[in-house]
């Protein structure tokens, strides 16, 4: 098995994709109500969430070549408020939130 992709209710779902996407992330579909991005070998997809459905609570990871060039980016577009670290399951990140308050982390292999 592998993941295919993670998927993100949220009741507005422009705000969630202009975010994204100032995040660096390119749309690969857009239905309207389904929004895609190409991470890789998975998907982070966007769905129009229904009344009264459960929006918060969900994490991303997002892989990434160079996290220090990351960070300063979004830093300067203040998105990224918290600190770099190196953590103990090899990898230095950042965390962020996005416009709902799900985690989305950053992340580059200590070790190649």
């Amino acid at each position: 098995m592998r993941l295919g992709f993670v998927v993100l209710h949220t009741p507005d779902i422009e705000v969630m994709k202009a975010f994204y996407q100032g995040l660096g992330l390119k749309v690969h579909a857009d239905y309207g109500m389904w929004v895609e991005f190409a991470t890789g070998p998975a998907t982070l997809a966007l769905h129009a969430a229904k009344e009264g459905a459960a929006t918060r609570g969900a994490g991303v990871f997002l892989e990434v070549a160079d996290v220090d060039a990351l960070y300063r980016e979004l830093k300067a577009k203040g998105l990224a408020k918290g600190p770099l670290e190196e953590r103990d399951f090899g990898y230095r990140t950042f965390v962020l939130e996005d416009p709902q308050g799900n985690l989305v982390e950053f992340g580059e292999p200590l070790q190649p």
